[in-house]
């Protein structure tokens, strides 16, 4: 049995899925299966899992026709043959850095779902840090009941034991609900039995495509060629932890200050209303008993 379950689900992004496939290659855990689950892909998309299969025995391509959504029921009939102590899931068009995954095993030997910290590209293509507590009750409530997401898909890992003591799994996403993988989150964090926990660690860059659809199937692949050389110069994951502490500290003292503002006008307007009410009854307050009309 591999460590770990490796699943990449792909529709239409050919050449980046190249970029994410050999991030998964370069991981320091090469004890792994690795799942391409095709959604109605074409022919190019079909050349390149025949090339990458025949070169990579871990690699298997399940080639499904086009789905509801994104294919999600098509996930769940590729987990049906997983055999990896852990699933991980990858986006096409994003990276993982080499320490991704072993990263991940080491989280899911204590828990059972569980993330890294999420490092995303705005519109602008700069990174944007997201922290996340799955430990914190009122954060998975939030997960559970608003539409709050702190994790993208290429983050999250699940134990395969745990999936498949879900009701569902792996279902295609209602029309009106936004987002694909927190309706599958929220299938683990509904579970009392289900231990999740936030690894705040650096380990994957999501490209974010939704937030730059103008960019073109090359120029995302050449920009994942450029992250994933990035990742091997020295000193580089070293560099990112130190600006995700440097994003995390200053959105935490921007918190703080907002929560004083808003003490303070809470404070404004207590004040306020009490100098009204006096002025009105005299200091004695306005009166409550069966008395008043």
């Amino acid at each position: 049995m591999p460590a770990a379950t490796i699943l990449i689900p792909t529709h239409n992004h050919v050449a980046p899925l190249r970029h994410a496939i050999a991030s998964a290659q370069s991981q320091t855990l090469q004890d792994f299966e690795l799942f391409v689950v095709g959604d109605g892909v074409g022919d190019a998309t079909r050349d390149v899992m025949r090339e990458l299969g025949a070169a990579d025995p871990r690699i298997r391509f399940f080639d499904f026709p086009k789905g509801p959504r994104k294919g999600e029921i098509h996930r769940h009939e590729a987990l049906k043959q997983a055999t990896g102590r852990i699933v991980a899931y990858l986006g096409d068009d994003d990276a993982w850095m080499p320490e991704h995954l072993e990263t991940l095993d080491r989280l899911l030997r204590e828990v059972d779902f569980g993330h890294t910290l999420h490092i995303g590209l705005d519109d602008a293509g700069a990174l944007r840090f997201l922290p996340a507590d799955l430990e914190n009750p009122e954060f998975r409530r939030l997960m559970l009941t608003q539409l709050f997401n702190r994790f993208d898909f290429t983050f999250a890992g699940h134990t395969l034991e745990a999936y498949r003591k879900l009701p569902y799994g792996w279902r295609t996403t209602p029309p009106e609900f936004p987002w694909t993988d927190l309706y599958m989150w929220r299938q683990f964090l509904a579970e009392p039995w289900c231990r999740a926990r936030s690894a705040l660690v650096p380990t994957c860059i999501c490209t974010a495509s939704s937030a730059r659809p103008n960019l073109t199937d090359q120029e995302r692949a050449d920009e994942l060629a450029a992250w994933r050389a990035r990742f091997q110069e020295p000193g580089f994951r070293e560099g990112i932890w130190r600006q995700a502490a440097d994003a995390l500290a200053r959105e935490a003292v921007r918190e703080e200050l907002d929560t004083l503002t808003l003490k303070r006008a809470a404070a404004k307007s207590g004040r306020l209303l009490k100098a009204g009410l006096v002025r009105r009854w005299g200091g004695r307050g306005p009166a409550t008993g069966p008395g008043r009309t």
